[in-house]
Parts: structure tokens; C-alpha cells; sequence
């Protein structure tokens, strides 16, 4: 994962794919759950410390039904904070690599992790 050491332009094309993937995932079933469950969240009145450790956990949660669902969208998000397009990262990426990828991609949304506080902005 190489998101912290892509340019601006790369970034604002990493920023449109993720949003791409979002809004893909959002349209479809598990848009609907995850739905219920930020409404379920937000009527709880948890704190803005606490809203980033929830959307990981909830990530962490639905990334096994993401990978059944939504592969392409999955693909989208490691090409983006890989700084690539999704067909340069498919032509150069293993199943060691996805994985690795994956879980990078999860290290860094937790605390301390690099990717929290360019994220934090838009859960808070």
C-alpha cells in the first residue's frame, strides 16, 4: 500500500474511485444494512471519539460480504490507496499481494494508523 506517497493528482483519482466503489456498495444490499446500522449508531448519541473505532469495527465486519458481493469494488479500493488505476493493479497484483493489501488497508484505518486522520474528517 503505497496511498502516503501518491501526488495530489493521483490522490484526487484514488478519492473518485473509492467514492466510485461507495457508492456501488451503498446501492446494493449491504448499502441497505449498513444504513440500519449508522442509524442505529447515531441514535446510541456515541461521541465523535468514538465514531472512527465503530466504522472500523463495522468495515472490519462487512468485509467478508464485501469480498462476496462487491469484488470489483474491493479492487477499486487497494488500486486506489495503491495510487494505481484498477487495471494497473490487477496486471501487477498476486493473491499474497490482495491479502497483504487487505490488511494493510485495515492497519491503517485503526488508531495510530496513517490513513485515520486524512479519514477521520468524514465519520466524525
Amino acid at each position: 500500500m503505497k496511498f502516503e506517497e501518491i501526488s495530489a493528482e493521483q490522490l484526487m483519482r484514488s478519492m473518485a474511485l473509492i467514492g466510485e466503489a461507495a457508492e456501488h456498495v451503498m446501492q446494493g444490499g449491504i448499502g441497505e444494512d449498513l444504513v440500519k446500522e449508522i442509524v442505529a449508531y447515531r441514535s446510541k448519541g456515541k461521541g465523535e471519539a468514538d465514531a472512527f473505532e465503530w466504522a472500523v469495527r463495522l468495515f472490519a465486519q462487512y468485509l467478508p460480504r464485501v469480498l462476496k458481493e462487491n469484488v470489483e469494488d474491493l479492487y477499486k479500493v487497494l488500486a486506489a490507496v495503491d495510487g494505481q488505476t484498477v487495471e494497473e493493479y490487477q496486471a501487477c497484483t498476486t493473491a499474497k499481494k490482495v491479502l497483504a493489501d487487505v490488511a494493510a488497508l485495515k492497519a491503517a484505518l485503526s488508531k495510530d494508523g496513517e490513513l485515520r486522520e486524512l479519514f477521520e474528517g468524514f465519520l466524525a
